[in-house]
């Protein structure tokens, strides 16, 4: 693996050469294992990165991918500029591999279930589970009949879903920017007009949110909704306020040394300290473990893009490790539980996302 010690990003957003599958493929897995600690003990408390940082291991990944998704989705739409491409390209991508997901799901519960498959197949939870786990927009569903009644932490059969509402929330704010940008087009605003326009309202809304969710992080009028929303809000379109900016950003390996000496430095001050200076560091850290290395990492690429299986499958399958051997340590679980996913996700990947998204050239 070697490195390009100095780069500015709009050199290079524009092209495949990255390592955003890898990435997200790291995320994956770092999910899995500070999941493991809560799914195998009973207690997400105990994760030793959460104790370390104030922030836990699942979290970082979670923001990686939010700020990661960010930056793709939102060039996807300032690129192409076509609004029909962009909701027919996000929804065969969420989509097929989530209503496998939920399928496998559906019998894995039903082979797990303490009811009898009569009952199991009646039961109200059944149905609730698959209407709003196959939407996915509203909320997810986390109960089915008579599973994981006596797992440590809890009877969730899919808890890793919860992210995908707040994902697909970000997908229609964009929506939203995409649609004001056909009315500006109609009422004779130029293009170039109606790009700053756009570009400056995602500009915005990154450092809105970042400031909002800053406030409801230690504001004492904490509100579960305002604060999740601008968490994934900030990320996200700090995601795509870095795409906007990009012609006045330069990636350099030695600012990525300065970066982690200076987050070592806050942590040293107080979690409150390292809490600020992560989240306005770790997009440019992204940025930089994205376009940086070079050489046989990028080979990475032509595995394929496991990162979305692994993140559906991990939690069932983890729920299903910790009812069927008692006692199971985390280590344990993330690598029994690591190995099993992979398989899974080469799977998805294969036969369902990757074929799945080649359809949306059908519907252009």
């Amino acid at each position: 693996m070697s490195y390009q010690n100095k780069i500015a990003l709009s050199n290079v957003i524009d092209s495949k050469n990255n390592n955003f599958n890898l990435i997200r493929m790291l995320a994956a897995l770092a999910v899995i294992i500070s999941h493991s600690y809560a799914l195998a003990l009973g207690n997400r408390q105990l994760e030793p990165i959460q104790n370390l940082l104030g922030i836990s291991l699942g979290s970082i990944a979670v923001d990686i991918f939010f700020i990661t998704s960010g930056l793709l989705v939102t060039r996807s739409l300032l690129v192409r500029t076509d609004l029909k491409f962009f909701i027919i390209s996000r929804v065969l991508r969420i989509f097929p591999a989530l209503l496998v997901s939920v399928l496998f799901c559906v019998i894995l519960g039903a082979y797990l279930s303490s009811f009898s498959l009569q009952n199991y197949m009646q039961d109200s939870e059944l149905l609730n589970f698959i209407i709003y786990n196959a939407t996915i927009i509203l909320t997810d569903y986390q109960e089915l009949p008579g599973v994981f009644y006596t797992a440590p932490f809890d009877r969730s059969v899919n808890g890793s879903l919860w992210t995908l509402p707040w994902e697909l929330r970000m997908y229609v704010v964009l929506i939203g920017l995409g649609v004001l940008s056909y009315v500006l087009k109609k009422a004779k605003i130029t293009f170039p007009h109606v790009q700053i326009i756009v570009q400056a309202i995602i500009v915005f809304i990154a450092l809105s949110s970042t400031a909002l969710y800053f406030y409801f992080h230690f504001s004492e009028n904490f509100h579960w909704f305002y604060y999740k929303f601008f968490r994934f809000s900030s990320a996200f379109f700090i995601g795509g306020g870095l795409y906007v900016l990009r012609k006045y950003i330069h990636l350099n390996a030695m600012w990525v040394i300065t970066v982690l000496s200076l987050l070592l430095f806050a942590l040293y001050m107080s979690k409150t300290t390292f809490f600020i200076a992560y989240i306005f560091s770790m997009p440019y850290l992204v940025l930089c473990a994205a376009y940086l290395p070079k050489g046989k990492i990028l080979k990475y690429n032509n595995v394929g893009d496991f990162s979305y299986g692994t993140y559906i499958y991990a939690w069932p399958i983890q729920q299903t490790l910790a009812i069927t051997i008692i006692g199971i340590s985390p280590t344990e679980m993330s690598i029994l539980s690591g190995a099993i996913v992979i398989v899974l996700s080469v799977i998805s990947w294969n036969f369902i996302e990757k074929p799945s998204m080649k359809l949306k050239w059908y519907f252009i």
